[in-house]
Parts: structure tokens; C-alpha cells; sequence
């Protein structure tokens, strides 16, 4: 039986105040200059910024703008590598829809327990099991106008069976725990083609930023840690 707090922090109504509290944030951050602004020179920008607030309109992302605007970016810089994209921890599809606005005829492919976040281990005090959980039928729904997208629920890499030799030009990885994290790192980096960046949310954990720091001791990429809570990589 859940704990009231864990009750509290694994419910619907908390995930819709960390929601709305995000957006208060991203207000603070526009006028310190800390998300994607317009830009005359360069509409791509505001074009991009446009779409960031149009999908936060439609569905719920626990991101800032500024770490939307990085997967949507690399995303569509990928385009210049051959392989699929993909996201571990999909959420409600806010980043998945950022995707699939530049993935052009590449599979996108989409990995999620959606029914939270499982068994936090000793490394991820901030996270409870359950937590994010989002309906399949409704992230389906809501990108169901875009083509050769594909949906993998369950726990990952259990769900990656038959998988094994398809390779990737881009992947988001949103899955909070060191675990989980450990996993797809593993799963994914021998698929990487040349070229290919990983970006990772909540480096800023303990449990993320440790499984990457164990991940990488011996290999020859070095991580990027971005401004946001996000850390990346290239394939060399």
C-alpha cells in the first residue's frame, strides 16, 4: 500500500501542478533569455518556438521550452544520418509530436511502460514507481496523423525484442531512473550510427547522471552537459 506521500506524488493532480508549474517557469525563463525566442534572422526559430507552444497547448510535456526546442533541433539535424529515431519514456507524446514534425520518412519509434515509472532503485530518491504514467490509446490518438510510428509498451529493453538490427540516427531517452537509464544506454550505443547524438533528460539526477558517468568511463564520446537538465553524446 502507497505511503500518502507517494499517493500524493504519483497522482494525476500532482503531475498537472508540476505541469502548470512549468509553464509559470518557462515565463521566468523568456525574459531572462533562457528559451528559444523569435528571431528575425532566422525564422526556423520562431517557427520552432510556435510549434513548442502549440504542443504544449495539446498535451502535457515536462519539459522547459528550452529542452524541447534541443530534441526538436537535433532531431531535425539528424536527418544527415541514416537510421531510425527513437524515445524511451514517451509521457503523454508532447516530445514525440516535436519529432515527428522533422523525422521526414524515418520510423520513429516509441518505448513506454504506460503505466509509470517502475521500481526506483537506491540512486533515484527523487522518482516513485508509478509516477508519469500515461495512457497508450491516448498518446496513439494523438499522433495517429503521422505515418510509420510505432509503439513498444512495456518495460524497456524487454520491449526492444526484434529490434536488434535496426540502427538510429537520433534518440530521446526521458526515463528518470539509473536502471532504466543503464539499459538503454547499453541497448542503444552499439545501434548509434556514426554520427548519431542521444540526448538525456534529467541528467541533473543522481541515478541518470551516474549510470552515464559508469556508462562512458571506458568510451571514447565524451558527454555534453546542456544548460537545461539534459545531457547528450555523438557516435564517433
Amino acid at each position: 500500500m502507497q505511503s500518502p506521500l507517494n499517493y500524493l506524488l504519483n497522482s494525476p493532480v500532482f503531475s498537472s501542478i508540476r505541469v502548470a508549474g512549468l509553464t509559470t517557469l518557462n515565463r521566468i525563463l523568456l525574459r531572462r533569455n533562457l528559451v528559444i525566442s523569435p528571431s528575425e534572422n532566422v525564422p526556423a526559430r520562431a517557427a520552432a518556438r510556435d510549434l513548442i507552444a502549440n504542443t504544449r497547448r495539446e498535451t502535457a510535456m515536462v519539459l522547459i521550452d528550452a529542452e524541447a526546442y534541443n530534441i526538436y533541433s537535433a532531431a531535425e539535424r539528424s536527418l544527415k544520418v541514416p537510421g531510425d529515431i527513437a524515445e524511451v519514456g514517451v509521457f503523454r507524446g508532447g516530445s514525440a509530436r516535436l519529432m515527428c514534425a522533422v523525422k521526414g520518412n524515418r520510423s520513429l519509434h516509441l518505448f513506454d511502460t504506460f503505466s509509470g515509472l517502475p521500481e526506483a532503485g537506491e540512486y533515484d530518491s527523487k522518482f516513485r514507481k508509478g509516477g508519469f504514467a500515461a495512457s497508450l490509446e491516448d498518446v496513439q490518438k494523438y499522433l495517429a496523423t503521422f505515418p510509420d510510428v510505432y509503439f513498444h509498451k512495456g518495460l524497456f529493453p524487454d520491449t526492444a525484442s526484434g529490434l536488434e538490427n535496426i540502427r538510429f540516427s537520433f534518440v530521446h531517452l526521458d526515463v528518470d531512473l539509473y536502471q532504466s537509464t543503464l539499459a538503454s544506454l547499453e541497448w542503444f550505443y552499439p545501434r548509434l550510427n556514426r554520427g548519431a547524438m542521444l540526448i538525456s533528460h534529467d541528467y541533473d539526477a543522481e541515478g541518470v547522471r551516474r549510470a552515464f558517468d559508469e556508462f562512458f568511463v571506458e568510451k571514447p564520446e565524451f558527454v555534453i552537459e546542456l544548460s537545461t537538465t539534459q545531457a547528450a553524446f555523438v557516435k564517433v
